[in-house]
């Protein structure tokens, strides 16, 4: 059964984000964030990178939302980016960092040490490869395609963040409809099951496409989901969280939600269910003006 782990390449070089990622994997899919590969056996690593920041953040805050490591390259010379890019991996609480760059030691944990989750992380000059990981069991799916196959049916692909066997059923998000999945393929391989970490497609029963056209989540029956979240609010001194509209990173997908602020607290409603699955959320702020970090903060629930 396959497994894997995912990978997000952040740098405002973006010169370097490529580099990387092709010191790590190999190129597989072009969409507006690209996917390569490095296949082991049965462990796969999926590096992720998009092409738009810093004109977009909120597909790189999507993509590293999925991932369990952040690689983050910092150049000799800063600019607001480079920060900007630290406080999204905080804000994320990404659990594997790894910081490359040809600045001092001491130099790089001043840049860093001022955000709690930057407390460990691994130092280089250049990368080549990584140790295998595997991603935590969430008991969702990230989806990220819904279409249909001629002589197959709807198809949807994504990410799995959690152990699927072919004819598990699963709550399609945010339509609460419960679906069945047919088949399952990992890189154009028919299995019979698929781990954390992956990316899927899967074949669904019994349902068309215009049914869960804009389908964000399949997830296990018994993953809390919800509206409204409640949790403990920490604003980033250097950004503004503010009353009413903003968006929130929730794995793989930024939702537009209101936010009211009591004091240290915060009130998520939502116009979808989410599934609630970690324990921090990031809010973004993108209407700031260029330069101000568009990462505002984030709610730990």
């Amino acid at each position: 059964m396959y497994y894997g782990s995912i990978i997000t390449v952040l740098s405002s070089d973006k010169n370097k984000v490529t580099e990387i990622a092709e010191k790590l994997g190999k190129l597989h899919e072009t969409a507006k964030t690209k996917i390569y590969y490095r296949k082991k056996g049965e462990y796969i690593r999926s590096i992720l990178l998009t092409s738009e920041y810093p004109e977009r953040i909120i597909d790189l805050a999507e993509a590293l939302s999925l991932s369990s490591t952040a690689v983050l390259y910092i150049p000799e010379t800063l600019t607001w980016m480079d920060g900007e890019l630290a406080l999204l991996i905080d804000s994320l609480n990404t659990p594997n960092k790894i910081v490359i760059s040809n600045l001092e030691e001491g130099k790089i944990k001043n840049i860093l040490g001022s955000l709690s989750t930057f407390t460990k992380f691994d130092l280089y000059n250049d990368i080549s490869d990584l140790s295998e990981t595997k991603a935590e069991d969430k008991g969702v799916i990230y989806i990220d395609r819904v279409f249909t196959v001629k002589g197959v049916g709807t198809v949807v692909t994504g990410f799995s963040f959690t152990n699927v066997e072919a004819h598990e059923k699963l709550v399609a998000l945010p339509y609460n409809k419960e679906v069945e999945i047919k088949s399952i393929q990992v890189l154009d391989e028919d299995q019979k099951s698929v781990s954390t970490g992956v990316r899927v497609g899967f074949a669904l029963k019994n349902v068309k496409e215009e049914e869960i056209e804009d389908l964000l989540y399949l997830v296990k029956p018994n993953i809390k989901v919800g509206k409204e979240i409640e949790g403990q609010i920490n604003n980033y001194k250097w950004s503004t969280i503010n009353q009413g509209q903003n968006h929130i990173i929730v794995k793989g997908h930024g939702v537009a939600v209101n936010i009211k602020i009591d004091k240290e607290r915060a009130k998520v409603i939502s116009p979808i269910p989410i599934p609630i699955v970690d324990n921090r959320i990031s809010v973004l702020n993108v209407n700031v003006k260029q330069g101000k970090p568009r990462v505002a903060g984030y709610i730990n629930l």
